[in-house]
Protein backbone atom coordinates (compact mmCIF):
# COMPACT_ATOMS: atom_id res chain seq x y z
CA UNK A 1 0.00 0.00 0.00
CA UNK A 2 1.13 3.23 -0.94
CA UNK A 3 1.61 6.19 1.69
CA UNK A 4 -1.27 8.96 0.65
CA UNK A 5 0.40 12.15 -1.36
CA UNK A 6 1.64 15.38 0.29
CA UNK A 7 -0.54 18.13 0.82
CA UNK A 8 0.07 21.21 -1.16
CA UNK A 9 1.70 24.37 0.21
CA UNK A 10 -0.78 27.35 0.09
CA UNK A 11 1.58 29.78 -2.19
CA UNK A 12 3.18 32.17 -0.01
CA UNK A 13 2.15 30.53 2.52
CA UNK A 14 3.33 27.67 5.00
CA UNK A 15 2.66 23.99 4.53
CA UNK A 16 0.26 23.00 7.07
CA UNK A 17 1.62 19.19 7.24
CA UNK A 18 3.54 18.19 10.33
CA UNK A 19 6.71 18.07 8.69
CA UNK A 20 7.08 14.46 8.18
CA UNK A 21 8.00 12.99 4.97
CA UNK A 22 5.98 9.78 5.82
CA UNK A 23 2.60 11.14 5.13
CA UNK A 24 1.89 12.71 8.12
CA UNK A 25 -1.33 14.36 9.27
CA UNK A 26 -1.95 17.90 8.66
CA UNK A 27 -4.48 20.10 10.68
CA UNK A 28 -8.03 20.68 8.86
CA UNK A 29 -8.32 24.11 7.12
CA UNK A 30 -11.27 24.36 8.78
CA UNK A 31 -9.84 24.93 12.17
CA UNK A 32 -7.60 28.18 10.77
CA UNK A 33 -10.72 29.80 10.14
CA UNK A 34 -13.32 31.91 11.86
CA UNK A 35 -16.65 30.48 11.89
CA UNK A 36 -19.44 32.42 10.08
CA UNK A 37 -21.77 34.44 11.97
CA UNK A 38 -25.03 32.63 11.83
CA UNK A 39 -26.96 35.26 13.78
CA UNK A 40 -28.28 37.56 11.17
CA UNK A 41 -29.73 39.84 13.69
CA UNK A 42 -28.09 43.26 14.75
CA UNK A 43 -28.48 41.85 18.10
CA UNK A 44 -27.27 39.01 19.23
CA UNK A 45 -28.92 36.71 21.47
CA UNK A 46 -27.90 36.56 25.11
CA UNK A 47 -28.11 34.17 27.87
CA UNK A 48 -27.50 33.94 31.37
CA UNK A 49 -26.04 32.68 34.10
CA UNK A 50 -29.05 30.33 35.70
CA UNK A 51 -29.30 30.30 39.52
CA UNK A 52 -28.70 26.98 41.04
CA UNK A 53 -31.61 24.81 40.60
CA UNK A 54 -33.04 26.50 37.53
CA UNK A 55 -31.64 24.42 34.38
CA UNK A 56 -33.63 22.63 32.05
CA UNK A 57 -33.97 19.33 33.81
CA UNK A 58 -35.30 21.13 36.80
CA UNK A 59 -37.91 22.47 35.33
CA UNK A 60 -38.66 19.49 33.77
CA UNK A 61 -39.44 17.91 36.77
CA UNK A 62 -40.90 20.43 38.23
CA UNK A 63 -43.49 20.33 34.78
CA UNK A 64 -43.94 16.75 35.96
CA UNK A 65 -43.95 17.04 39.79
CA UNK A 66 -47.47 17.84 39.88
CA UNK A 67 -47.69 21.02 40.91
CA UNK A 68 -50.33 23.83 39.98
CA UNK A 69 -48.73 25.98 36.96
CA UNK A 70 -51.57 27.37 36.14
CA UNK A 71 -52.30 29.64 39.07
CA UNK A 72 -55.54 28.02 40.11
CA UNK A 73 -57.05 28.10 36.74
CA UNK A 74 -58.90 24.18 36.82
CA UNK A 75 -60.74 24.91 33.28
CA UNK A 76 -58.93 26.78 29.78
CA UNK A 77 -60.36 29.74 30.03
CA UNK A 78 -61.61 32.20 26.87
CA UNK A 79 -59.36 35.29 27.66
CA UNK A 80 -59.19 38.52 25.39
CA UNK A 81 -56.72 41.18 25.08
CA UNK A 82 -57.82 43.32 27.51
CA UNK A 83 -58.03 40.38 29.84
CA UNK A 84 -54.44 39.41 29.07
CA UNK A 85 -52.97 42.75 29.90
CA UNK A 86 -54.45 42.90 33.39
CA UNK A 87 -51.39 39.82 33.58
CA UNK A 88 -48.06 41.54 32.99
CA UNK A 89 -46.01 41.38 36.15
CA UNK A 90 -43.09 39.41 37.71
CA UNK A 91 -46.13 37.66 40.00
CA UNK A 92 -48.64 37.15 37.47
CA UNK A 93 -47.51 37.34 33.85
CA UNK A 94 -49.54 35.54 31.49
CA UNK A 95 -48.52 35.48 27.90
CA UNK A 96 -50.05 34.20 24.47
CA UNK A 97 -48.42 31.90 21.71
CA UNK A 98 -50.07 30.80 18.79
CA UNK A 99 -53.32 31.86 20.20
CA UNK A 100 -52.56 29.75 23.29
CA UNK A 101 -52.31 31.65 26.94
CA UNK A 102 -49.90 30.52 29.09
CA UNK A 103 -49.50 31.66 32.33
CA UNK A 104 -45.37 32.08 32.38
CA UNK A 105 -44.87 32.88 36.45
CA UNK A 106 -43.42 30.03 36.99
CA UNK A 107 -41.05 29.82 33.99
CA UNK A 108 -39.39 33.22 34.49
CA UNK A 109 -36.65 31.63 36.38
CA UNK A 110 -35.76 29.37 34.33
CA UNK A 111 -35.75 31.09 31.29
CA UNK A 112 -32.31 30.91 29.55
CA UNK A 113 -32.23 34.61 28.51
CA UNK A 114 -33.26 35.85 31.78
CA UNK A 115 -36.31 36.87 33.51
CA UNK A 116 -35.95 40.65 31.43
CA UNK A 117 -36.47 39.08 28.47
CA UNK A 118 -39.26 36.93 28.84
CA UNK A 119 -41.49 40.05 30.60
CA UNK A 120 -41.24 41.65 27.56
CA UNK A 121 -44.06 39.68 26.22
CA UNK A 122 -46.04 39.22 29.63
CA UNK A 123 -49.14 40.67 29.48
CA UNK A 124 -49.16 39.89 25.58
CA UNK A 125 -49.04 38.21 22.33
CA UNK A 126 -45.75 37.47 21.90
CA UNK A 127 -46.16 35.24 18.99
CA UNK A 128 -43.67 36.92 16.41
CA UNK A 129 -41.46 37.61 19.33
CA UNK A 130 -40.94 34.11 19.49
CA UNK A 131 -40.98 33.20 16.36
CA UNK A 132 -38.20 35.27 15.67
CA UNK A 133 -36.12 33.95 18.64
CA UNK A 134 -36.86 30.71 19.00
CA UNK A 135 -38.35 29.04 16.18
CA UNK A 136 -37.10 25.49 17.13
CA UNK A 137 -38.14 25.31 20.52
CA UNK A 138 -41.90 23.21 21.15
CA UNK A 139 -43.48 25.63 22.68
CA UNK A 140 -46.49 23.81 23.38
CA UNK A 141 -44.61 20.62 25.40
CA UNK A 142 -42.96 23.09 27.32
CA UNK A 143 -45.39 25.17 28.36
CA UNK A 144 -48.14 22.56 27.96
CA UNK A 145 -48.35 22.44 32.07
CA UNK A 146 -49.09 26.64 32.20
CA UNK A 147 -51.89 26.88 29.39
CA UNK A 148 -54.69 28.60 30.92
CA UNK A 149 -56.71 29.37 27.77
CA UNK A 150 -56.98 30.62 24.35
CA UNK A 151 -56.72 34.30 22.88
CA UNK A 152 -60.05 35.76 21.64
CA UNK A 153 -61.29 38.33 20.12
CA UNK A 154 -62.50 41.74 22.21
Amino acid sequence: MMPPPPLPAKAGGPSLSTGSSSGGLALPLTTTKKPPNVNTKAKARKQVALAPGYGPLDWARLKSSGQDLRAGVTTLLRITPSELKLHNTREDAWSAFGGKVYNITPYLPYHPGGEKELMRVAGRDGTKLFALTHSWVNLDYMLDGCMVGFLVPE
